[in-house]
């Protein structure tokens, strides 16, 4: 919610310098949900003021997005939401802040969804095990979700989002059903992950089996056994392979390990635990192979942490913005 706020508040464009105004627009407009009302608030605070345009150019400069006004142009002009002429600030405020409230709106929205549905939840760099009747138990990882129903024949859970390693006490008169966005997993005694991400689930098998469907019953269940994971997306199941990295499991002990992972993977992996935004300056460190852990504990430093034994530069613009390289 603080990050929301914070967010909320830059893009206002009331309370904070130019500088952060261009910096939360560039933030913005690089999502894949920007909206017409946040592109038209754009142009207006770009043409409001030389400074903006100026501001925006440098910080686009900086990451190499030199033609990201021209592709925003394009499709503001596509959509004919371009200003014809500069307009007065009393113009620019309110649609703006109008964009900001009905992107907060939206967040809040599908968030109190599944707070209501949710019977466990773990907030950004939290994590929580959850003890049920049956002796199994389910470890949340962090900003998850689960709803829970453990009434009659079958033992079902419902991952509205996140990350959840489930550890099953077998039954075979009641089985064990975990519901995700995609997917369904039904267990035939087994410690396991399931891994809502965004467009797809993914599943991963420590020991034991579990039988994985798509949901649209597009394709023939699979069976995973020891070491095995699979993706399930809108087209169904993808193929099992074998896990081959300590970096998918190892949150459970309380660290982040990798075994030559590329820097960017093992960003990805942080971002999960702590507020902000990081973008690469040099992209050539996205391959960079690293080998280490990093203890979940202190997740406010562990990019910190990672750039001081990897001498990568990290550059803090903003309590939550940080640029590698």
């Amino acid at each position: 919610m603080k990050q929301e706020n914070e967010k909320n508040s830059l893009e206002s464009g009331l309370n904070n310098d130019i500088d952060e105004q261009a910096v939360a627009w560039f933030i913005r407009l690089r999502a894949d949900n920007v909206s017409g009302e946040e592109k038209a608030s754009f142009l207006l605070w770009l043409n409001q003021d030389d400074l903006h345009r100026e501001t925006f150019n440098e910080i686009s400069k900086l990451w190499g997005d030199a033609g990201l006004l021209q592709a925003l142009g394009q499709a503001a002009e596509k959509h004919r939401i371009a200003p014809q002429k500069k307009t007065a600030a009393i113009y620019f405020k309110l649609p703006l802040a109008m964009a900001a409230c009905l992107a907060l709106t939206f967040l809040l929205r599908n968030e109190l969804a599944i707070l209501m549905q949710g019977d466990y939840s773990t907030r950004v760099g939290e994590r929580k095990t959850v003890y049920f009747d049956d002796g199994s138990t389910a470890m949340l990882n962090t900003d998850s979700s689960i709803a829970v129903s453990m009434e009659g024949p079958q033992r079902g859970v419902e991952l509205l989002k996140g990350e959840v390693y489930f550890e099953v006490k077998p039954d075979p008169n009641r089985p064990f059903i975990v519901q995700a966005d995609h997917s369904t997993t039904r267990v035939l005694g087994t410690r396991f992950f399931v891994h809502e991400k965004s467009g797809s689930d993914e599943v991963k098998v420590v020991s034991g089996r579990v039988e994985v469907s798509d949901r649209g019953a597009l394709k023939q269940p699979q069976i995973l056994h020891d070491r095995e994971a699979v993706s399930i997306n809108a087209a169904g199941l993808g193929e099992t392979r074998i896990l081959d990295s300590a970096l998918a499991t190892s949150w459970v002990n309380g660290f982040l390990v990798f075994e030559n992972a590329p820097l960017e993977s093992v960003i990805n992996q942080i971002r999960r635990y702590r507020t902000g935004v990081v973008v690469y300056k040099d992209n050539t460190l996205r391959e960079l192979k690293i080998n280490g852990r990093i203890n979940l504990r202190e997740s406010d430093d562990m990019l910190k942490v990672l750039g001081k034994n990897l001498s990568v530069k990290m550059t803090y613009l903003t309590d939550w913005l940080v640029i590698v390289g």
